[in-house]
């Protein structure tokens, strides 16, 4: 199942709902919030988006919430099984719409887990999410595990399911606990190409250090995956641009780095000579 890219919108008798995830997405939200109420529908949006941005759409739409789980709607292979975080990343917008770390009493069985921070649960509801999704195949945990939390119980019970593991090396500070949860999977089991690792770009780092992290994911068989920064109040993707960076070298980082199968597997050109 695939992400949806775009705002969600569900007709409920007389009521539309708009779900917006990014905030980029917020002017085509309020262009379709503008042509429902002109179709006599109550309007009410909710998401990521509205809690980081709630009076954008406050004169088309009632964006007190929605009472209901929209995640289906954006993907219905995707679960939460416990929401907010220990983490207060400045990158990060899961602080200020989901809060502190709490664990969920039951959710709903399915592949793609969208878990902020999983390791920092409890080891009995960590258990509890394995044995639960022994029976499916092709799991993901798509918002990554912490690296800094990641045990060798982790590692070991993680190697029991068909699935993905994904981690993050967001800067320079965090090599050794990456390269230290790195080792764990792949000692439990994990092959190198079930293990991918977000590297955030365009931060706080230079091209210089981030050739560096990307570089050296690479060296170990796996894939990584860079994700370009973008402000929590960005209504244009990919318009950021950070002191250190042009937007030539961001955008000439995100294509080659994101497609290593062809450029650097099928087509055999290293990064240096890539020009964009």
């Amino acid at each position: 199942m695939t992400w949806s890219k775009r705002p969600i919108e569900h007709i409920d008798g007389n009521t539309a709902l708009l779900s917006v995830v990014f905030t980029w997405d917020l002017p085509q939200a309020y262009s379709r919030a503008v042509w429902l109420r002109e179709m006599g529908y109550r309007v009410r949006a909710g998401g990521p988006a509205v809690k980081l941005m709630p009076d954008y759409l406050a004169d088309v739409a009632e964006c007190n919430g929605m009472a209901v789980d929209a995640l289906p709607w954006h993907n219905p292979a995707a679960t939460f099984t416990s929401r907010g975080c220990i983490r207060r990343c400045g990158f990060c917008a899961i602080p200020k719409i989901e809060g502190d770390l709490v664990e969920l009493d039951d959710w709903p069985v399915r592949p793609i887990i969208c878990d902020n921070n999983l390791l920092a649960c409890s080891r009995a509801h960590f258990d509890n999410v394995v044995d639960r999704l022994k029976l499916l195949e092709g799991i993901d945990f798509n918002q990554g595990l912490d690296a800094r939390l990641l045990t060798k119980h982790h590692a070991e019970r993680l190697a029991e399911l068909d699935c993905i593991a994904r981690l993050a090396w967001d800067d320079m500070t965090y090599e050794r606990p990456f390269r230290r949860a790195y080792e764990m999977l792949r000692h439990a089991g994990f092959p190198a190409d079930r293990v991918f690792v977000y590297v955030l770009i365009g931060y706080n780092d230079t091209p210089e250090d981030a050739l560096y992290r990307l570089s050296e994911i690479w060296k170990t068989g796996s894939f990584p995956d860079p994700m370009r920064y973008q402000p929590l109040d960005a209504l244009h993707k990919n318009s950021f641009v950070g002191e250190h960076w042009t937007e030539r070298e961001l955008r000439r980082y995100t294509r080659y780095w994101s497609r290593l199968f062809w450029f650097s597997v099928r087509f055999k050109i290293p990064f240096e000579e890539y020009v964009g």
